[in-house]
């Protein structure tokens, strides 16, 4: 026995149809549980039809079975429908979150039975069912009665009743607007001090500016003092007869003036960013000593940072030559040892 028939063919026909369920299963005295099942599954039911097809129907049938009573539902879309497939796959889907709580796999996991027919091209009818046991049929069919003349009676709306409903409607927009002026409201003084945040750190930002500017300039001059000491440096160290060679307080050769490749006729090799041991490896070449007692001076050189350490070299060009060295210690005005100059030169012949 059919109860109640609505066309859907807009969203607010899936809300009265579930509105009409609601009422259906409040009359049937089916628990609140499965009143939300039945709600939930004729809401996915409507929006199935506006997805798969041009509008369709939703209908509320009973019927008896001895002393249980069935509410059965029918969804059916005016096609092109759903095929097959994605009924199939439908119907296997997990039950995870984001798939058991949508569509057919809600149907299915919500009501008692669920079977679905699809005409390609036509349409899909989806037939729900949900049991109320230990009913009787005489129970079963003044209920029928009694929710067929409610929805009539339902349908003619008096003056009094639209302009009770109207009441209601403009009370819900009214309170729905004062909440989003409290929202408005709210955003709004979030704004202003979000305003005043940036206006206090543009504040900082500028001030940090200015100070970035004194530096940087500073810094100019700064470097522009020290290219000038480099090349006056630079041009002493070119000046002074002999070879010399700078190294840092970690060993590294930072500077050689031509002098120096001029006494060991380096034409085409640079000392210079050699690393200490490669340094030490370089001098030991024209090393005039044992490599026993050669090994004794170097160490002496590492543990005696601070002290001038004279030694003896020869070259190993076609006319070799002996040249004296003296390393000489780099302290600045605390003794802080700071890095060495190494000077070579040719004994003078007396």
């Amino acid at each position: 026995m059919e109860l109640y028939s609505i066309s859907i063919n807009k969203e607010k026909d899936i809300l009265a149809a579930r509105d009409r369920a609601r009422v259906i299963c409040e009359e049937l005295g089916l628990s609140i549980t499965h009143q939300l099942q039945v709600t939930t599954s004729v809401f996915e039911l409507g929006k199935n039809i506006l997805e798969h097809g041009d509008g369709g129907d939703v209908s509320f049938s009973l019927y008896t079975d001895d002393d249980d009573l069935k509410l059965e539902v029918v969804g059916k879309d005016h096609g092109p429908g759903i095929s097959e497939e994605d009924i199939e796959k439908a119907l296997n889907v997990g039950t995870s979150k984001s798939t058991a709580n949508r569509g057919i796999s809600a149907m299915k996991r919500l009501m008692d039975s669920i079977d679905i027919e699809a005409e390609p091209g036509i349409g899909t009818t989806i037939r729900l069912s949900k049991m109320k046991t230990k009913s009787s049929k005489s129970l079963a069919k003044n209920i029928v009665s009694f929710i067929q003349d409610k929805f009539t009676a339902k349908n003619k709306i008096t003056l009094s009743e639209e302009l009770r409903k109207q009441n209601m409607n403009l009370v819900q927009t009214l309170s729905l607007y004062e909440e989003k002026n409290e929202e408005l409201q709210k955003k709004n003084k979030e704004l202003l001090d979000l305003k005043q945040q940036l206006e206090l750190s543009n504040t900082e930002l500028q001030d940090r500016s200015s100070e970035l500017q004194e530096a940087l300039l500073s810094l100019g001059d700064r470097t522009n003092e020290l290219e000038a000491q480099n090349r006056r440096f630079t041009a002493v160290t070119e000046q002074v007869p002999g070879g010399v060679i700078i190294t840092d307080r970690s060993g590294v050769v930072t500077k050689a003036n031509r002098r120096f490749y001029t006494l060991f006729e380096l034409e085409n090799e640079s000392v210079e960013d050699l690393q200490k041991v490669d340094w030490y490896s370089f001098l030991s070449r024209y090393k005039t000593l044992a490599e026993e007692e050669w090994n004794k001076i170097v160490t002496e050189w590492d543990e005696q940072r601070s002290d001038v350490h004279p030694f003896m070299l020869i070259t190993q060009t076609e006319s070799p030559k002996n040249i004296i060295c003296r390393i000489v210690p780099i302290l600045d005005d605390k003794q802080k040892f700071l890095g060495r100059i190494w000077i070579f030169e040719t004994p003078s012949v007396g």
